[in-house]
């Protein structure tokens, strides 16, 4: 089996050299900033997990 695309998230640096086609780099702020605002205002994080 060949692998055909690897998705990794960007919690951890990624060198611009190591830029392969077959890498799909994924952001993780929309996550993080949704949990910020959801503790903030006293609800539950618990629907970011589904």
């Amino acid at each position: 089996p060949v692998i055909q695309e690897l998705v990794i998230t960007n919690t951890i640096p990624v060198s611009a050299h190591d830029n392969i086609d077959k890498i799909t780099v994924l952001s993780v702020a929309p996550l993080f900033a949704e949990a910020i605002r959801r503790i903030y205002e006293e609800l539950s994080v618990s629907i970011l997990f589904e």
